[in-house]
């Protein structure tokens, strides 16, 4: 105030003042009106991590109270991999700041810590400031609450996988009907062609074609079975009847049914189930399940080799394996076994064709009992499929 001021001009400064300072104290009552009773968390913060204010929804979101948050550090705060993030926007904040350049804005995801030990996501928005009167710099910042927005994302990414899924199996399926159950009905006609036109040496021809003839019937018969098969499993048509039953009882069953192929090769089947080994199965599933596997492993197995059968409990669990002497398979073989878009089938040691069907139906029927399928391998020394089972 100047000296030539009189007590008038005096008094309406003081008063343009006060109505400044009234009108301020609005403004920030106003303000903290609108933060304290927003949804989102509203914060400041030091550049050196320091939380100068933090509003009451901080406590809805993370269940910590504004103390409690207020003297938390950023390692309390958020996860490792966006403390990451955190600090690399401060470095570029100060880089900025201490060249004189515009202060970046921030946006993006981070975790967060909850006081129940959970984290959740967030999206925050920081608003550097530079306060003129202390020549520092702050932080104002906006946390809101994302998990319904990355839930959405996650399914919208699983229901992407599942058409991709859907896609390849229509493929498979597809592939399958247009040339692998083809060509057994093509040899069965151009057999049939080449007995009723041939004039000579009739009886040993027609031994001959009829046996070919024979074998692409079988051919046709299985791939038919366990296409009808896989299409009800991935339709859900199947009814799904679990009960306890002996596994000693339905593996002998099995090897009954194949034993003549692995005759054919003179390949010895042995089983080594205890006595009174029970499983909570559905009995046509898990049949299938082990003839598709006893089938595969005579089918890779030279001739002279041998299958065994084993079966241990562990608790509630059964765990079955099938080990065969055959050709073994690659990593690579392995790592595609199960993948309904690759195609896995290769011919046998004595040239016995398959669909790679078979395998998918395994997966599917296992998985159904909350069990696990797997296999160990190695070229030339063999193969061991082990699933499991619920033994109650």
């Amino acid at each position: 105030m100047g000296k030539d001021q009189t007590n008038e001009e005096i008094q309406n400064e003081l008063l343009e003042l006060q109505k400044a300072y009234n009108e301020l104290q609005i403004k920030e009552q106003r303000y903290r009106f609108l933060a304290e009773n927003a949804r989102d968390v509203i914060w400041t913060m030091k550049i050196d991590g320091t939380i100068t204010y933090i509003s009451p929804a901080v406590e809805q979101l993370r269940g910590f109270t504004v103390e409690e948050a207020m003297n938390q550090t950023i390692d309390e705060i958020i996860t490792p991999a966006s403390q990451l993030m955190a600090y690399d926007y401060m470095v570029k904040l100060n880089q900025a700041f201490a060249a004189g350049l515009p202060l970046p804005n921030f946006q993006g995801e981070y975790e967060y810590y909850c006081k129940d030990g959970s984290t959740l996501w967030t999206e925050v928005f920081v608003y550097p400031l530079h306060e003129s009167n202390t020549g520092s710099l702050i932080m104002v910042g906006v946390t809101r609450d994302i998990t319904e927005r990355r839930l959405l994302k996650e399914e919208i990414l699983t229901q992407n996988t599942q058409l991709a899924e859907l896609n390849a199996t229509k493929d498979k399926f597809f592939g399958i009907i247009a040339h692998d159950l083809r060509n057994p009905f093509i040899g069965i006609v151009g057999l049939s062609e080449l007995i009723k036109d041939s004039k000579q040496d009739r009886a040993e021809k027609t031994e001959k074609y009829v046996n070919l003839i024979h074998q692409s019937a079988k051919n046709a018969s299985k791939l038919l079975e366990n296409l009808l098969d896989w299409s009800k499993a991935q339709t859900g048509a199947i009814e799904f009847a679990p009960k306890e039953f002996a596994l000693e009882n339905l593996v002998g069953d099995v090897i009954r049914l194949v034993e003549n192929a692995a005759k054919a090769k003179s390949i010895s089947i042995k089983q080594e189930i205890p006595d009174g080994l029970n499983i909570f199965a559905d009995s046509n599933m898990i049949n299938t399940v082990l003839r598709n596997l006893i089938t595969n492993a005579i089918k890779f197995t030279n001739k002279n080799g041998n299958i065994l059968i084993t079966a241990t409990q562990l608790n509630s669990e059964v765990s079955i394996s099938i080990k065969d002497s055959g050709v073994g398979m690659s990593e690579k073989a392995i790592g595609n076994l199960f993948k309904i878009s690759e195609k896995t089938s290769t011919l046998g040691t004595e040239n016995e064709s398959g669909t790679g069907l078979g395998l998918m139906l395994c997966k599917e029927f296992v998985e159904k009992h909350s069990g696990k399928i797997s296999v160990e391998s190695e070229l030339g020394k063999g193969s061991s499929f082990t699933f499991t089972l619920p033994a109650h």
